[in-house]
């Protein structure tokens, strides 16, 4: 804050009370480089409180990449270090992925203390003896380590004094989680190593990262903190958690990584064949491939339209043209809790004379209703519902039948479609209940469709990332499966059109049914 005069002195004093008391503030008045690029979302105000907070003893802070993770940690330790009492100093270790990482952390904070004409003119010189790409020492008694591994901090603590603040930075990676026995390390590290190294009632744990493995230490501990709520029991770390794509399709920050930009992210990994990355950088999702059952050797994708002509449907791929039946699927969700119940996914798709299955679209929403809401001329109001997707698709596509999950929880969208077909007098509409019977959801899926991907004939759109990355990343450790699940319900009763090619290989046509003569030669 330079040039700060007598007349301006109060309101200096103002900014500076509430820099101490909120760390986005202190960001915005000393680091606007960095927290004045764009508006501040929610979510980081959230971080900030739990940074805050010297009561949270162990924080989970797991978000995409490029979230702010290390930004709000390299401002949090600036903030504690600057306001901090000589007679209290703070010991804290920061731990990186690699040891490039660990030193560009180091020089950061370096570089802000020693040449930050704001944080100078308030706080003055605040370079102490030691000022090394590892281990700094403050005038004021605070010290920091920067360290590149885990294990280097074991024996750090100095002055009979134990840490009071360790902060695992993206500690995890591909190359550490590579095997059972590295990402049991890993873990080990943490609990035997880590944990222990902290004041014993004061310390505090921060553990910052994107899950890099189904069995990684951060995977590991959101799955643990995702029961715990789901079961209603305590846990004992504080979880930050959220998806770059927020359950109701918006991005969780809409000012720095808008739709648009995301939506050119997915199409990166898309085009370099490594769709799953996106889930994983970006969705928190993560499958070994290991124990993935299907690769993206085992999808085509299609370029065309599908049309209706005469009263039969035809998809039109390459330039050429085939006769199709077309079908739904449906699997409801059976709960609407907004962070983790399933999603709600109708899809259609069609099957050509040689058993060739199309995506022609899906939809997939997390918390939809039964039925929409409509004003008293019939049009809809907010969203759609379950029955307005079937029945819209149904008119789209001409299908022949749809195939909806049938659990008690889902009784409501049998007795609304029959409604629907009664009051717009649509019983053309097929719908045939699907009980998922005894076999375990997985193998049912795998049996399904195992037959149709060995023969590679599953085609989907190439922007179908969501039934994409739910088919390269089918096994016992994916995350969501209502995707796949409903590509398996929309195929299991389909079956191709009875048309032939006629001679000139340029029409289609349906053999007429040969009557049974009653002359005997």
């Amino acid at each position: 804050m330079p040039n700060i005069n007598k007349k301006n002195v109060n309101q200096a004093e103002e900014q500076l009370e509430l820099a101490y008391k909120d760390l986005i503030a202190f960001g915005k008045l000393f680091l606007p480089d960095d927290f004045m690029r764009s508006e501040t979302p929610p979510f980081h105000y959230e971080m900030a409180d739990a940074i805050d907070d010297i009561e949270v003893k162990q924080l989970g802070i797991i978000l995409p990449r490029g979230h702010g993770k290390t930004v709000l940690t390299k401002a949090s330790i600036i903030k504690d270090f600057v306001f901090c009492p000589k007679d209290d100093m703070h010991f804290y270790a920061w731990v990186s992925a690699t040891q490039k990482l660990s030193v560009g952390n180091m020089d950061y904070i370096k570089h802000h203390l020693e040449f930050n004409d704001s944080i100078r003119y308030f706080f003055g010189n605040l370079k102490g003896r030691k000022w090394t790409e590892e281990d700094i020492e403050l005038t004021n008694g605070c010290k920091l380590i920067s360290k590149s591994n885990v294990a280097g901090i074991r024996g750090g603590a100095k002055l009979h004094k134990r840490y009071d603040l360790i902060i695992l930075d993206d500690f995890e990676h591909e190359a550490n989680t590579i095997t059972p026995d590295a990402r049991a390390k890993n873990a080990n590290l943490v609990t035997a190593v880590v944990y222990p190294a902290l004041e014993p009632h004061t310390g505090r744990l921060r553990v910052n990262g994107t899950p890099v493995h189904y069995d990684s230490f951060i995977n590991n501990l959101i799955n643990n903190y995702q029961k715990a709520i789901k079961g209603g029991e305590k846990f004992s770390w504080k979880v930050i958690t959220y998806k770059a794509i927020l359950p109701d399709g918006t991005p969780l920050w809409p000012s720095f990584f808008s739709k648009e930009k995301l939506d050119e992210k997915k199409k990166f990994y898309l085009d370099s064949g490594q769709s799953q990355k996106f889930y994983q950088e970006y969705m928190m999702e993560v499958q070994s491939e290991e124990d993935s059952v299907w690769n993206r050797n085992h999808i085509k994708h299609w370029q065309g339209y599908y049309e209706n002509e005469d009263g039969f449907n035809y998809i039109y791929v390459d330039g050429e043209k085939f006769p199709c039946n077309t079908f739904i699927g449906c699997d409801p969700a059976t709960d609407i809790d907004t962070k983790t119940s399933d999603f709600s996914v109708i899809m259609a798709i069609a099957i050509d004379p040689n058993n060739k299955l199309y995506v022609l679209e899906y939809e997939r929403h997390r918390s939809i209703p039964t039925v929409g809401s409509r004003d008293n001329k019939g049009e809809m109001i907010g969203k759609k519902g379950v029955v307005d997707y079937i029945m819209d698709m149904h008119e789209k596509y001409r299908c022949v039948s749809s195939t909806v999950e049938d659990v008690a929880m889902n009784r409501s969208i049998f007795q609304s479609l029959n409604e629907r077909r009664r009051i717009e007098n649509k019983f053309n509409v097929g719908v045939i209940p699907e009980k998922p019977g005894g076999m375990n959801k997985r193998n049912r899926i795998y049996s399904g469709l195992s037959g149709r991907f060995s023969t590679g004939n599953v085609y989907l759109r190439e922007n179908m990332f969501d039934l994409t990355n739910e088919i390269i990343t089918f096994g016992p450790k994916m995350s969501h499966d209502d995707t796949i699940e409903t590509l398996y319900y929309a195929q299991l009763h389909a079956f191709p059109p009875n048309m032939k090619q006629n001679e000139s290989k340029k029409g289609w046509y349906k053999p007429k049914k040969r009557s049974k003569s009653w002359v005997v030669a």
